[in-house]
């Protein structure tokens, strides 16, 4: 989705103090998976609302329009948590301005009251007064431990919000291809002219792929999914390529079409998954 606040000229944008035990750095260890061997598929499966999404204008929001909607459900809620990973990312980097912005974009963008307005359908937890609390420690200049905590908040209402749909094996794997191809469209639109113009989407696709990760490690532990969810862990090391080291100097503007190549993979892998 078109964000106008955001910066239109290109931008180099310095990395001070990457967000450490919050986003990446958090992540499970995967040095000891090794590639996935290419899938190759008897006959294609024919799910057309993934590849509509790759590459498409609609943002996050053009990801799940067309998604069967438990898979777009379990996106939205990773999209809307991974906002806050990298607002919470953004303002321990030095720009506050810039996380409180983007903390606020699922709100002015229509996605949270969407999915506030789905999750009480489902009579679950409202995560609004979290997300508010969230913000408002941004807003104020809290430390870094206190904004951890209201980060921890909002995390453990949409996770709950998510549990719902534990049973859903083949949902939940659809809706981490979902969030890998809104993190592949959200990096490609942050970068301009071989920079990093906009950092705030450039640290949403790292949040959404630092997410991609954990919900592909709970997948690993279910049955049905063992063998598919370290292939897919394997094929998202490649993810890494593309933001290099978020503690270097100078964010990395890599090729747009690595993000989409891990998309298209871990939508193969997920074809298995029934």
């Amino acid at each position: 989705m078109t964000k106008p606040s955001r910066p239109t000229q290109p931008r180099r944008w310095s990395s001070l103090a990457f967000g450490a035990g919050v986003t990446l750095a958090a992540m499970p260890a995967l040095a000891d998976l090794h590639r996935a061997p290419p899938v190759t598929l008897a006959s294609p499966d024919a799910r057309p609302w993934l590849a509509q999404a790759q590459g498409g204008e609609g943002g996050e929001a053009g990801v799940t329009a067309s998604a069967p909607p438990i898979a777009a459900y379990l996106a939205t809620l990773s999209i809307v948590e991974g906002h806050m990973l990298a607002a919470r990312d953004l303002y321990v980097l030095g720009h506050p301005d810039l996380a409180v912005e983007l903390s606020g974009h699922p709100q002015s963008e229509g996605t949270l009251d969407a999915l506030r307005k789905d999750i009480a359908t489902r009579k679950l937890p409202d995560p609004a007064a979290d997300i508010t609390s969230f913000i408002a420690t941004l807003k104020a200049g809290a430390a870094p431990a206190e904004v951890d905590a209201a980060l921890a908040a909002v995390s453990q209402v949409l996770n709950a919000d998510a549990a719902s749909e534990t049973s859903q094996t083949r949902a939940r794997f659809d809706g981490v291809v979902l969030l890998l191809k809104a993190a592949a469209n959200e990096y490609s639109a942050a970068l301009n002219d071989g920079t990093v113009a906009d950092p705030m989407g450039w640290h949403e696709a790292l949040s959404f792929v630092a997410l991609a990760r954990l919900r592909l490690t709970d997948l690993a532990a279910v049955p049905l999914s063992a063998k598919a969810a370290p292939k897919a862990l394997a094929a998202l090391t490649e993810a890494d390529a593309a933001f290099g080291d978020p503690k270097a100097a100078t964010l990395l503007a890599g090729d747009p079409q690595i993000l989409l190549g891990v998309a298209a993979r871990a939508e193969l892998i997920a074809s298995s998954v029934r």
